[in-house]
């Protein structure tokens, strides 16, 4: 498998711990944490579904509707604040 550097943040502890476990398991880093990202995916496959579910749903919305899910704001909010679509008053010619 190739690899690809993909700097990633997380706190110092976990940090350490990605550090120990590597060393305590004779891994890279690089391996725990991709052992780690395919034994969670495993684990909440029924999340994930339902976060996929949540995306099409949202995708198949209207622009207010994506924008409503978006900033987590009733779909009514983001209808008031943004009003009517402006027509242009510009000459085309």
């Amino acid at each position: 498998m190739a690899t690809e550097q993909a700097p990633i943040k997380v706190s110092g502890a976990t940090k350490e711990r990605i550090r120990y476990l590597a060393t305590l398991t004779n891994a890279t880093q690089a391996e725990i944490v991709d052992r780690a990202v395919e034994e969670y995916s495993a684990r909440h496959v029924d999340d994930i579904k339902r976060g996929i579910e949540r995306a099409r749903f949202v995708l198949t919305g209207s622009d207010a509707e994506i924008a409503a899910y978006l900033l987590d704001v009733p779909v009514e909010d983001v209808k008031r604040v943004a009003g009517k679509p402006q027509t242009s008053n510009a000459d085309p010619s």
